[in-house]
């Protein structure tokens, strides 16, 4: 009797440690499992550009406090200004151009990307970043450029490779061109009085000088290279992004998300631009880079030499940052076309691509299906919509809804 108590008191006492080991398990392992992540505050370096102006939305529409990160912004005039003050640990992630990181990278101040940020447009009429001359002035096309001077922000930066890359295509002796280096804001006061010939300016100085000066668009040196042409991104260097890699990650969830708000809510970046400067050419905005556009540009940067040997892009941009291609889509008048760098796509590679489809068109529109996308622009609307889509293998199918018997399509494979 004595035996079956003791084993009747032991196997309570047993239930009841199991159940306060449940207990314990339930009120301490819960409570680190769900400790919140602590905010980190993340010095950000950037420039006075309407393209940089996501990180600003980002900031208003919460992105980035809902990553538990507190952007703490500073202001330069030029992506090499930004590049120093990282170099002296006066940031931890710059916007800047891939040009200053190309230059970074080989002058053993060793950036990686976090986030890509955009690219150029097709021609002079959609580019946000272009060479003008007053609209006076003689200067009509690429080649009257010769033994002109043209104001850029910086020497040694992405405004001079691509300059002379640009003119160089356009057979433009380089030799007969002086540059020299002018802040952004003051591009229009020194083209206005003479001092220069020429400035490269992106937005919103371009739309400024073209509606208030009346200035004219002489080069885009962008698509004279190449549709849709690399630019920048959000870097790091590489010590801060081991040290803080959760954080970086957490930084690029909330500025790819930012990117993909201000590409489909235009009219919330132009309200955060000065009065009058609205209607600006807005940049088109992808989380993805093109490596082989990029690998060109860093052959550029070497041949005029900006730099003296090939950065390491494999280490600039880590496998963690998406590659992929920009398409081109337009809906003009009845014709409906989706081309890459000029040529109608019959195949693609399994990926991801960014498709921008430009639509100037009231009673056509453009649609796209196949395995897992099903996207359209509006019949009656128009304007530019843009889309970052992972294709899979199969057979993708581009009408308009407006003439639904003329289908168009690609294979993935």
């Amino acid at each position: 009797m004595n035996l079956r108590r003791r084993k009747r008191r032991a196997g309570f006492l047993g239930l009841a440690l199991i159940a306060l080991a449940i207990v314990a398990l339930t009120v301490f392992g819960g409570t680190a499992a769900s400790a919140p992540v602590q905010v980190a505050e993340v010095r950000v370096v950037t420039l006075p550009i309407a393209n940089g102006f996501p990180l600003d939305l980002g900031i208003k529409k919460g992105f980035f406090s809902q990553q538990r990160i507190e952007i703490k912004k500073t202001t330069l005039q030029s992506g090499n200004d930004v590049v120093l003050a990282m170099a002296n640990n006066n940031g931890d992630i710059g916007y800047l151009g891939f040009v200053p990181m190309f230059i970074a990278t080989t002058n053993n101040i060793p950036l990686t990307l976090v986030a890509a940020s955009e690219v150029e447009g097709t021609s002079q009429a959609d580019n946000w970043q272009n060479i003008l001359v007053k609209g006076s002035s003689s200067i009509r096309r690429p080649a009257d450029l010769a033994g002109k001077t043209i104001a850029v922000n910086a020497l040694k930066g992405v405004g001079e490779v691509m300059i002379k890359a640009a003119l160089e295509k356009s057979r433009v002796r380089l030799s007969s061109v002086r540059l020299t280096a002018i802040p952004f804001p003051q591009m229009r006061s020194a083209l206005n009085n003479g001092q220069v010939d020429a400035i490269w300016v992106p937005e919103p100085f371009l739309s400024q000088a073209l509606n208030v000066d009346h200035a004219r668009i002489v080069m885009a040196p962008g698509p004279v290279l190449g549709r849709y042409w690399p630019i920048g991104g959000y870097a790091a260097r590489q010590s801060w992004r081991s040290q803080n890699a959760a954080v970086a990650q957490r930084f690029r969830t909330a500025i790819n998300r930012s990117l993909a708000y201000a590409q489909s809510h235009p009219a919330e970046i132009r309200a955060m631009l000065p009065a009058g400067t609205q209607n600006v050419r807005l940049p088109i905005w992808s989380p993805l880079v093109d490596r082989s556009k990029l690998q060109t540009l860093a052959n550029y940067t070497r041949k005029y030499g900006v730099i003296t040997r090939a950065p390491n892009l494999r280490q600039l941009v880590p496998n963690s940052i998406a590659s992929g291609l920009v398409l081109q889509g337009t809906v003009q008048g009845r014709k409906v076309l989706l081309r890459l760098d000029g040529r109608v796509v019959t195949k693609l590679a399994v990926g991801s691509f960014t498709f921008v489809v430009t639509d100037s068109s009231r009673k056509q529109n453009f649609k796209l299906v196949g395995p897992g996308v099903n996207k359209s622009t509006p019949l009656k609307g128009t304007g530019r919509s843009t889309w970052t889509l992972s294709l899979r293998k199969g057979t993708y199918r581009y009408w308009s809804t407006g003439r639904p018997g003329v289908r168009k399509s690609f294979t993935v494979s």
